[in-house]
């Protein structure tokens, strides 16, 4: 079970950051300049951006349960 919540912590992380390197190329393409570009992703990902760090979150969020209650399993594991 260990193994089994590690590589589910791993590929949903991995498939969030795809989904993340999908939108900034969407951004790119949709652009009329590079500079544009690189001014909706700036804005997007700006630390002011509180909406989108909450988004970020809600899409880890499986990954951060999956975490804790693997730790939680490890800790009861150790306690025995």
């Amino acid at each position: 079970m260990d193994r089994t919540l590690t590589n589910f912590i791993w590929v949903w992380i991995t498939l969030a950051l795809i989904v993340n390197l999908f939108g900034i190329v969407g951004l790119f393409m949709g652009a009329d300049s590079y500079q544009q570009g690189l001014q909706e992703v700036a804005e997007i990902y700006s630390p002011l951006n509180v909406i989108n760090w909450l988004l970020e979150l809600l899409i880890l969020s499986p990954a951060l349960v999956a975490y804790v209650w693997r730790e939680r399993r490890r800790q009861s594991l150790q306690a025995r």
